[in-house]
């Protein structure tokens, strides 16, 4: 059986110099046809240290501060199952005080000064099979990353890292009706084939495609809310180490960045709360328990999203 309040928990995660939140319900089920809804998400995501690997190196006195504002429009089309998504990534970020110099130089951002710009926007289509529907949710998505701008990449304040992507994902979701029927698991991967960074041959010969993964199980709690415990993660397929910045040539130190093997998980409990029919709001808290040539940092997100018609 299907549920027929919409899942409400969140989806966060993080890149170093990179923030961004990712969905903020469960992309398993759509909507009706011809049905729109927006959202607003917000990520605070301070941090204090870089890691080259849990449990190992770790750099502290690299304080960041950074906001991320996300609004989001999903159109279901008249075609049962098929629907229309897009979202803007906008991000204000600030270098604490400490005495840290970026390796090999500082970027523009990292005066001091809070910095705001928009980053990546992000478009494709979402299919349903809703054939399946009774008994599992279950959708596919197929779209692509293009930079707003020519955005800073350079700094410890760098917003991201300006690279064109194919994205390719799933979904899967469902309650465990009959026997428990408030219960419910949901799972998201995608796939993001990037373009290398084409400053010479050195930059491009790193992969810069990375996977994104994402769990939930949560409970349907009387009064429209529901409470959730989350995992979200990200795996870089290639790139520089922290460790080994120092022996790449001048053209990989000074793009590093853009060309960071990240890989990190994050975990932690989320909340929704339904005010009515198609209004919905939600928060959660992600603290991080693991990464590799990465920020070491907690997220924290808000999110509002409407049901239009």
């Amino acid at each position: 059986m299907v549920a027929t309040r919409s899942f409400a928990a969140l989806a966060g995660t993080i890149l170093f110099l990179l923030v961004s939140p990712r969905g903020a319900a469960a992309q398993s089920y759509l909507e009706a046809p011809n049905s729109l809804s927006v959202s607003l998400g917000y990520t605070y995501a301070p941090s204090g240290k870089l890691v080259a690997k849990s449990g190992g190196l770790e750099v502290p006195g690299t304080t960041m501060f950074v906001h991320i504002f996300t609004p989001r429009a999903r159109y279901v089309t008249p075609i049962d199952g098929l629907a229309v998504e897009a979202e803007l990534n906008m991000v204000a970020l600030k270098v604490g005080d400490d005495d840290f110099q970026h390796f090999p130089v500082n970027g523009p951002y990292d005066d001091g000064s809070l910095h705001f710009t928009p980053t990546d926007f992000k478009g494709g289509l979402r299919y349903q099979i809703k054939a399946i529907e009774k008994y599992l949710g279950l959708s596919f998505f197929l779209g692509g990353t293009i930079p707003t701008h020519d955005y800073p990449t350079l700094g410890l304040a760098a917003p991201g890292h300006r690279l064109k992507a194919l994205n390719a994902g799933v979904a899967v979701g469902r309650t465990l009706d009959p026997v428990l029927p408030n219960l419910f698991v949901q799972a998201e991967y995608e796939f993001a084939l990037r373009e290398r960074v084409d400053v010479d041959e050195d930059t491009k010969s790193f992969n810069r495609n990375f996977s994104e993964a994402s769990a939930t199980i949560g409970y349907f709690l009387p009064w429209g809310i529901d409470v959730g415990v989350d995992a979200s993660s990200r795996f870089s397929h290639g790139g520089v180490t922290f460790n080994g910045i120092l022996f790449e040539p001048p053209s990989v130190q000074y793009n590093h960045d853009r060309l960071l093997d990240e890989d990190f998980i994050v975990v932690g409990p989320s909340v929704g709360y339904e005010i009515s029919d198609g209004v919905q709001v939600g928060a959660l808290a992600h603290f991080f328990v693991y990464g590799e040539n990465t920020r070491k940092q907690n997220i924290y997100s808000l999110y509002a999203s409407y049901q239009i018609f």
